[in-house]
Formats: C-alpha cells, structure tokens, sequence
C-alpha cells in the first residue's frame, strides 16, 4: 500500500489558504471569514486531479505577533505540517506583496528539507505583478499567479503540485487503504474534545486551550489504531445555534455538517459539569442525522460523574440508548475501550441481520403486545426484511399504515435493538402497507 502524497498549505494570515484549499478540492471544506486568524488547526483534504491523488493539509495562518491570540500554537501547528510533508504549498497575497510572516516561513522553509510552490494569490488581474520581484527575493522559486475566488491558475497549480509530488514520492500506482470509519468528535464547547482526539492521536494535532471556541473548523485526521482505521472529525464546540454569529456560525454548520459524514459520533460531556439539555440536543442531532453515537464523560480524572445517572437519562431521553464511557484526555484513562466501542457501533452500523432472525424477532415482539386497531380493524404485520446498512435500514409488511402509531413504532424500534444488541445504533424502519 502506498500512501496519499502530502501538501501543506502555509501562508500569514489571511492569504486566502483555505479559499484556495476549497478551490483545488471543488469543497467548502474549510471555513472562510475575512476575518484573519479563522483557521487554527491542520485539517487534511483529498483531491484528485488527473487521476492523481494528494492529501492537502490546510493550517493556520502563521503569525508572528508574539500577543496574537494562540500565535505561538499556530506556529507550532505549522511547523509540524511542513516536517510532516513531501511538498509545501506556500501561499502569499500576491496584491500586497511578502509580509514580515511570510519572510518568517521563508526562514522555516528554507532550513527544511521539502520541495516549496510558491502561489501569489488574489491576483484577480494576472496583468499586475508589481509585487514579483519581492516575491522572487524570498528565494523559493518563481512563483505562480492565482486567484483562489475566481479559479485563475488553479489548473496549472494542480499540475505543478502532481509533477512534483509526482517526483517526491513516485508514480507507482496508489492503492486504498484499509477501510477507515468516520468517526465525528462533537460536544458543548471546553467539553475537551481537542484534548481527546490528540490523546487518541498520540500527538497535539489541534489547539487546546481554556478558552471556549478555539477550534473553528472540523478537523479531519485518519489514525490507525488497535481497534482500526479510523478518520477523525474533530469539530467545534456546539452552542445552541440561536447563540452563535459570524465566524461561530459558520463553524456551528461545520460541526453539524460533520455529522453528515460520520457513522459513528462520540459526543463529549464534561465530568465537572452536569449532563444537561444542550448535551441531550446535541446528541439529538446526532441521532436525527442518523450517527451511532456513543456518550464519552471526559475529565473523570478531575471530576466524579454518576455514569449510572448519566446512562439512566440517556436510556430515558435519547431514543438510540447510547453506551457512557468515562474517558481522560489527560491520563488517557478510557481511551481504548472508547475506541473499541466506536469499532464494534461502526460494526452494527454496516452489519446486516438475516431475513430469519428478523422475522423470529417481528413474530415474538407482535404477541408480547396487542395490535393497535382503529375503527374495529387491528394492524397485522407479515413480514420484515432489511434492504440497506450504515446506517441498518428495515422494511415491515403491514396491512394498513394508517393503523401504525408513533407508540407502537416506538416499540418496535426499541424490542429490535434491544433484541439484536443495537444500543447506540440508529434504526430506519418503514412499514409499508397494501393500503
């Protein structure tokens, strides 16, 4: 197996690096504001072009204000890409020319041993090039005239990105990998989900800090691990979205958008804190985009969680029954049986249950509880298969839909999952009537 190519993406503030990582992979993948400093974190993106495949990893904008909030993690952030990479992509705004940052990641750059591109970007009319000479004295080569917003250069930019990885890691044929689970880190802001996904990283792959809201985007990372191959999504803390605006809004859809994609979501409760309303919705919101999802209680180092409470309100309240983990992201207590978990949900979520224990399970549940009926006429129910996984999909036979009531789906939702060991896993059930 050969693995994808690495580009990353590096550049000060405000260059317009996650425009144009949006651009070369045809996503809105990233958050753009022109608010400078919106991205902090790496976050890894695939593109294909020509039948070749990259990974492009978009970071933060390197600052080199001292004061800048969360500058000096940036950096750091930066710099472990660039270790990290066969090519750098180095982008610059091509209007005003090199700032003193981006003279900084030229030093990095050229201590480092990895093949640099350099982009001058925004440059909406290909015409001005007032600025290449400077561009030229930072001594990385010449550099290439895009502009991320319309298009312009991006072709030629993808070109010269596959020539060069091309020659970094070579043309042999590039083979999939094993099968990766999408896995979504979602919770209330601080919950410390940063804090976890770098302890199961086994590494500092996003910022942690004290203040709420530091992660803005939804972090992509794939880790192999004892229980599998996984592909991280590591989101922003979810407020109630009447509370959130600007920058915060646009990371809020993000995180919510991750769900989308995942099989599994491990929603992030602090142990310090009560499980409360905003933990339920968010684990709602799990449920309705159709996650499994398992219930990790972070900082049980420093708090002491009534896990027993905990899963009693979640068997009560959320209709998937989750399982509760109680994790550290500190003493990395919790870790693995948490990901043992995520795999063996991931495995329900694609598993397919035979026709025959399907139907043994209908006929035992339909005489535990009378039919419902309307107008003299009781429901009957004939059959049941399922036709589709991740997540588990079933149709029921019946007579009548009009006679299937929201108490009785309940109840045949709950006897199937609690029947076939499905706790924490979605369920899609349709009964389909002659009438």
């Amino acid at each position: 197996m050969t693995t994808l190519p690495t580009v990353a993406v590096v550049g000060s503030p405000n260059a317009g690096k996650s425009t144009l990582v949006n651009r070369l992979t045809g996503t809105r993948a990233t958050v753009v504001h022109e608010s400078p400093g919106v991205t902090r974190d790496r976050k890894e993106i695939e593109v294909e072009w020509t039948g070749h495949r990259l990974l492009l990893v978009d970071t933060g904008g390197y600052d080199t204000t001292e004061d800048a909030p969360f500058a000096g993690h940036i950096r750091e952030q930066v710099e472990h890409a660039i270790a990290a990479a066969d090519m750098v992509l180095f982008v610059l705004d091509g209007r005003t020319g090199p700032l003193a940052d981006d003279y900084g990641i030229a030093d990095v750059l050229r201590r480092a041993d990895v093949p640099v591109v350099v982009v001058a970007n925004k440059m909406d009319d290909p015409a001005s090039t007032a600025t290449a000479p400077e561009i030229y004295a930072l001594g990385l080569g010449e550099p290439l005239l895009i502009s991320a917003v319309h298009g312009t250069g991006s072709g030629e930019l993808l070109d010269r990105l596959v020539e060069v990885t091309g020659s970094v890691a070579g043309d042999g044929e590039q083979e999939a990998g094993p099968a990766e689970t999408p896995v979504a880190i979602v919770g209330r802001p601080n919950a410390g989900k940063s804090s976890l996904f770098n302890a199961i990283a086994g590494e500092t792959r996003t910022i942690v800090s004290d203040i709420a809201g530091t992660t803005r985007d939804a972090i992509d990372s794939v880790i192999q691990t004892d229980s599998g191959r996984f592909r991280f999504i590591d989101t922003a803390g979810m407020r109630k979205s009447a509370k959130v605006s600007g920058v915060e809004y646009y990371s809020y859809l993000r995180s919510v958008q991750s769900l989308d994609r995942a099989h599994v979501a491990i929603i992030v409760v602090d142990a310090t804190m009560r499980f409360g309303e905003l933990d339920l919705s968010i684990c709602t919101e799990a449920t309705r985009r159709h996650c499994a999802t398992v219930i990790a209680v972070n900082k049980c180092d420093i708090g002491e969680p009534d896990l027993e409470e905990i899963a009693g309100i979640a068997k009560r309240k959320l209709r998937q029954r989750p399982p509760v983990i109680a994790v550290s992201a500190e003493t990395h207590q919790g870790v693995k049986p948490l990901l043992a978990k995520v795999a063996e949900l991931d495995a329900l979520y694609t598993a397919h249950i035979s026709t025959r224990a399907l139907n043994r399970a209908l006929a035992e549940l339909a005489a535990d509880r009378p039919m419902p009926q309307k107008h003299g006429k009781r429901l009957k129910m004939y059959y049941i298969a399922q036709f589709g996984t991740s997540p588990p999909r079933m149709a029921i036979e019946i007579n009548d839909r009009t006679l299937v009531t929201r108490d009785f789906g309940f109840y045949v939702e709950n006897r199937l999952r609690a029947q076939f060991g499905l706790e924490g896993v979605p369920l899609v059930i349709d009964f389909k009537g002659k009438k």
